[in-house]
């Protein structure tokens, strides 16, 4: 966990992250992560992510978000908030789970500053990480006053709640494409 950890971050909020942030944070707890390079590395991966999908807006975006019914749906609300709420929709998008996504490609999109998208995502992703890190911290605490002192589960534990997780967002992440899918 020492050598790989902080790499396993980095790739875990660059796919996923808040499940695995709150598993981060549970590590943090045992001492296992430094809590800083946990929150500094959450950071980059999720920015690298989201820069990704940003200028993939710039560059195909309208032409992606509309080609089915999933993403249309998820346009139209990202749409709704960006309108509303301009460059504070950043910090409300970062709480909708499930709308990583199409908010980075739609502001890419529409020509969002790209000094501006940086500055106020960068200030997004710093409370993101810490919250979720926190989050998983507390949970860690309270999996230790559960469980006591048996350390040697929290390993199968924290596995069995991110294969879950994981599988469980798989699911439903295919089965919307699946049956959603009208063009």
């Amino acid at each position: 966990m020492q050598n790989y950890g902080y790499i396993a971050v980095l790739i875990g909020t660059f796919l996923e992250g808040e499940v695995f942030l709150l598993i981060v944070g549970i590590f943090v707890k045992l001492n296992y992560l430094n809590p800083v390079l946990s929150w500094f590395t959450a950071i980059l991966g999720a920015l690298f992510h989201e820069v990704i999908y940003f200028f993939l807006g710039k560059w195909k975006g309208r032409e992606f978000l509309l080609r089915n019914s999933y993403t249309r749906k998820k346009y139209r609300k990202a749409k709704k908030l960006i309108e509303k709420y301009g460059v504070f929709s950043i910090f409300i998008i970062r709480f909708m789970y499930g709308m990583r996504i199409v908010p980075m490609v739609f502001m890419g999109a529409v020509g969002y500053n790209t000094y501006k998208f940086l500055f106020f995502n960068v200030i997004s992703l710093t409370i993101w990480a810490a919250l979720y890190i926190y989050l998983g911290y507390l949970f860690g605490k309270a999996a230790e006053i559960f469980f006591g002192k048996a350390k040697e589960y929290y390993f199968t534990a924290a596995g069995i709640i991110l294969l879950t997780a994981t599988l469980t967002l798989l699911f439903f992440s295919f089965k919307n494409k699946l049956f959603n899918n009208k063009n």
